[in-house]
This record gives C-alpha cells, structure tokens and sequence, in this order.
C-alpha cells in the first residue's frame, strides 16, 4: 500500500515547528530542508534531534558511497574490457561501461529511501511555501489545512548521477587515447586478400601488395599489451603469426614482404643546417617489426629539403624497396 504523506500551505511569516520531522522530539540540530522542483531562493532550516540527525548525515554517506561504488564499478569494467577487447568491439565496451555504472544506481535511483528527510518544501511560482511532511502533526502547529499526497518519490539527481558514468567513460576513453599502439599490416603474398586477426578475432582484411604505395599497409586499431597477432589467407592458411607485447606510442608492423623487397627508414632533417637524406635497412626478418622511431609517413618518400631556409623539423618514413 502506497504510503501517504501530508502537504500543508503556511502563511510567509510562520516559522517552522522547533520540533523534529520524523519524530516530534525536540529539535536541536539545524537541517537544511529540501526542495522538490527547481529551487528559487535560500534553503529553509529544519530542526532535528540529535538520533534523526545522525540517521539523516548517514543516508548521504552511503549515497555518496553508492556513486563511488558505482564510478570504481565502471572503471574496473572499462579497464577489463579494453585489455580483453583491444582495439576492437569498441561500441560493446561503452555499453559494458555504461552498464556497469548504472546497475548500482539502478537498485536506489527510483526507489523510496525510508530514512530520507521527513519535510521537503515545494517549490511553487506563489509567494506562501508549500511543504510535504510525513507526519500530520508536524504541518498542523503551522496551518489548519493539511491535505494528503502520496510520498514523494526521492533519488540521485542527474547533476550527481552522471558524474561515475562521466569518469568512467573518460578513463575508457583516456585507455584507447593513450593506450594506443599503432599497428600497420602489410600483405605481401598473393594474389588474393589476406585476413588480420588480432587475439584471435578477426579485423579487417588486406589486399596483396608487390611495390611500394601509399596503401601498402593497412592501419588497425588495437590497444597496448601483450597481443596474438596473425595474418592468414581467406581459406584459414596462416601467413604470418606471432604474440609479443605491444608498447602505448609505438609504432608496428605486422606482415609479409614482397619477394626481393626489403624495409628501409628514410629520414630527412630540415632547416637550413639540416642533414641530408638518410636510408637505413630495417633489421629484423618479421613477421612483426618494432620502429625504432614514430613514423610520419608509411611507404611513401619525402619531400627533398627545399632551398629556402625553414623552421626545420625531422620527418621518418618506412619505405619499401629492393634489398640491397
């Protein structure tokens, strides 16, 4: 059964009952009484005794308790989802996120709380307050007309709400941001495509490459960590396989080589005092490289170092070409 509250209109210079709300005692602890609907003006006091005080500054404690549990909950979650998914499957780690952090709120956002205020003031456009108390006695010391109102339905505001699922969506997004390995695929074989499957899910598929070209590598998202890398061919033939751990900020590649072609870092420092143009083979037989450098441009050459003095600046690209 619904339980009833009481709603009275006092007059605007009646002061409240020194009395407690919940339980009619005498009232020694100034409490700020809250307001349901979208306050206008100072918060008026109530006065609570010291045990309905105490139990009021308790049920914000485990509110407070409740958004914490619920923001740790969603890290934790983003956290494992991101170490399990990767790089892929990003759209199921925001709603495991997002799941996480509202579950909790969840059980309590909706819900009547039995140790909540027992007076609340209604906000209204008119210039006598409203109030709404649980107890009838309380509202008859100030007004005579005393109407009754079901209990109103309390719970965490979006302003506070929001604040677990805004941290825990930025820590998800602080993993993929800084997370990041780059990762580029490159399929040298032929003539059909080739399928990356990064811990063992498969990623987008790559198209045979014999020269050098702008699109010779294929970019895949992934995270940082230890990864099972592997490319195979459209029928399930493994072409490339290796499990190593992935550094944030570094940069890969993954893959098979044209025959007769090998990698090369191709560096240009410019400005007016700048070296000239630099190739040095990549060491390494693969399937994945580690760059000793992060790379501005992949399979691409540089642009000569013009005449005319500049800023400066140093430029890194990985090239493909004919081993020597």
């Amino acid at each position: 059964m619904q339980e009833l509250w009481f709603q009275a209109k006092a007059e605007q210079s009646r002061l409240l009952p020194p009395v407690c709300p919940r339980c009619l005692a005498v009232g020694v602890r100034p409490l700020p009484v809250p307001v349901l609907g979208p306050a206008t003006g100072p918060a008026a006091t109530a006065y609570y005794c010291e045990r309905c005080a105490d139990d009021l500054e308790r049920a914000r404690t485990l509110q407070v308790a409740r958004l914490a549990v619920s923001g740790l909950l969603g890290i934790g979650t983003a956290t494992t989802a991101a170490l399990i998914l990767g790089g892929a499957q990003v759209g199921h780690q925001v709603m495991a996120t997002v799941l996480a952090v509202a579950l909790p709120l969840g059980l309590t956002a909706f819900s009547t709380t039995s140790d909540g205020p027992a007076l609340y003031q209604i906000a209204t456009d008119s210039t006598p307050p409203h109030w709404l108390a649980r107890r009838r006695e309380y509202l008859t010391e100030m007004t005579a007309d005393v109407s009754t109102r079901p209990r109103p339905r309390t719970h965490l505001g979006w302003r506070h709400a929001v604040w677990p699922l805004v941290a825990a969506a930025t820590w998800l997004l602080g993993l993929h941001w800084l997370g990041r390995a780059e990762l580029r695929v490159i399929h040298g074989g032929g003539p059909a495509d080739a399928i990356v499957l990064v811990d063992h899910r498969r990623r987008p598929s790559i198209g045979p490459t014999q020269s050098e070209h702008p699109h010779a590598a294929r970019p895949v998202a992934t995270l940082a960590g230890r990864r099972s890398l592997a490319l195979v061919s459209e029928t399930g033939q493994p072409l490339a396989e290796v499990t190593a751990t992935l550094w944030p900020g570094r940069d890969y590649l993954l893959g098979t080589l044209p025959r007769g072609q090998c990698l090369f870092l191709e560096s240009q420092e410019y400005g007016a005092r700048g070296d000239a143009r630099q190739l040095v083979a990549l060491t390494g037989s693969g399937p994945l490289w580690e760059l000793p450098v992060n790379v501005d441009a992949w399979f691409l050459p540089l642009r000569a170092r013009p005449d005319l003095p500049t800023s400066g600046g140093l430029r890194t690209a990985v090239r493909l070409l004919a081993c020597p």
